[in-house]
């Protein structure tokens, strides 16, 4: 998979479907966000939508966690066999899958497979049968009893007793999750995001490459040389993610230094490059707005750096129109659906950056050569056979030229 435009959905806070609408216990929509609460977005909202993204110009969505789990954000799976009952049932998601594939939309499932739900059957077997268990190996445990509290005496990720963390170096947790990824391979997914592999051992995550020939992407917040192109596709390229953060928003490096750590990034890895996703944020981060501390200009010029380098653009939903939200959980707001409070000026760049790399092989696939730099202006060319695509960009404040070339501060020209 390369040269696909990525729109990542939050589940439970894209679109809820009429269905959803007389739903006991969820929040307004629109309402603010918590840690807790449900909000009511589910499989069918997204059917619903799909001529909004197809209008878009996306060719691929990325679904956090859909599967059967107890917290809002599905993180910590009960059962990886079933959607979650607040986003629907396996008809919906097949006919969503369906759905996206007659419009040319990829689907990209997010595959949670370093930790589990302390109601997942292995664990919940553990704390019945404790030493007798013979699911006891599946976990890292401490000591006995087992018991769900703080401190807790079994491995767990990021400190938290709901998130147990499986021993994923024993075999038969490993042909568990095999198994699990080719169940939705049958599904007819096209790709597979791995959350935190970098705790999964690296023989399960061999045994995942060898299994599927699905599209994988790894959450990687660093360096992902060791993972591609041996046990994945492509990165979350949050390394990408900070540099154009240094240039655009921090202002702390010069286009020397910038070119000199993108050259790093590329070499990292080579052709797997247009795998990449391309970001200016997540589920897991503030969103570009505030990212860029509500400087539309900014934030225009940010985005171009995604759509116009190697790697494949991922808009985090509601981005495209203006949503604001710091950290979570507050980036994961309810998208809005009333155009009237739409930022157009922001949605009109998007749409039209998309238009542009959806109609240049050279930006899809191209490689990218610089061929000029001064301060903190620089231009490169994207070349794809005999088609060639010019971008001068200048990230400071000030007016700058290269050969004669002049732009103003913060903006860009694509010379096609």
């Amino acid at each position: 998979m390369k040269g696909e435009i990525i729109y990542q959905i939050f589940p439970d806070r894209f679109n809820k479907s009429r269905q959803n609408n007389n739903v006991e216990g969820l929040k307004e929509w629109e309402s603010e966000v918590d840690g807790q609460c449900v909000m009511g977005g589910d499989l069918i909202g997204i059917k619903e939508k799909l001529d909004y993204l197809s209008k878009l110009g996306v060719s691929a969505i990325y679904l956090n966690p859909i599967f059967q789990a107890n917290s809002n954000h599905k993180y910590d799976t009960v059962n990886y066999y079933n959607i979650d009952s607040s986003f629907g049932t396996l008809d919906d998601f097949r006919e969503l899958v369906d759905s996206c594939h007659k419009k040319n939309i990829k689907v990209i499932i997010d595959g949670v497979f370093n930790h589990t739900s302390p109601d997942f059957f292995a664990f919940k077997d553990i704390l019945e049968n404790q030493e007798r268990s013979k699911y006891k190996d599946w976990y890292t445990i401490f000591s006995y009893p087992v018991k769900v509290e703080s401190p807790p005496n079994y491995r767990n990720f990021g400190g938290c007793i709901d998130m147990p963390r499986l021993n994923t170096e024993n075999v038969e947790v490993q042909k568990y999750i095999v198994d699990v990824i080719k169940y939705w391979e049958g599904m007819k997914i096209d790709g597979l995001r791995l959350d935190v592999p970098y705790y999964i051992e690296d023989s399960m995550l061999e045994k995942i490459r060898k299994s599927t020939s699905l599209y994988i992407v790894g959450e990687i917040w660093g360096c992902g040389k060791k993972f591609v192109p041996q046990y994945f596709d492509g990165v979350m390229n949050y390394s990408f993610r900070d540099l154009v953060q240094k240039a655009v928003i921090r202002q702390s490096i010069d286009a020397s230094i910038f070119i000199d750590e993108w050259n790093f990034i590329e070499e990292t890895y080579g052709q797997n490059i247009h795998c990449c996703f391309n970001m200016s944020g997540s589920h897991d981060t503030e969103r570009i707005f505030n990212f860029c501390r509500g400087d539309i200009k900014r934030e225009k010029l940010f985005y171009a750096f995604l759509f116009l380098f190697p790697g494949m653009p991922l808009v985090y939903y509601g981005d495209e129109i203006g949503m604001k939200g710091e950290n979570d959980p507050y980036c994961r707001g309810t998208m809005e659906w009333n155009e009237s409070k739409w930022n157009y000026d922001i949605y009109n760049h998007v749409k039209g950056l998309i238009e542009l790399r959806n109609s240049s092989e050279a930006l899809q696939k191209g490689t990218i050569q610089f061929v000029g730099h001064k301060e903190m202006m620089f231009a490169f060319e994207r070349v794809y056979a005999e088609k060639r695509v010019k971008v001068f960009m200048n990230f400071g404040h000030s007016k700058q030229s290269i050969d004669g070339f002049e732009l103003d501060g913060l903006s860009y020209k694509v010379i096609v």
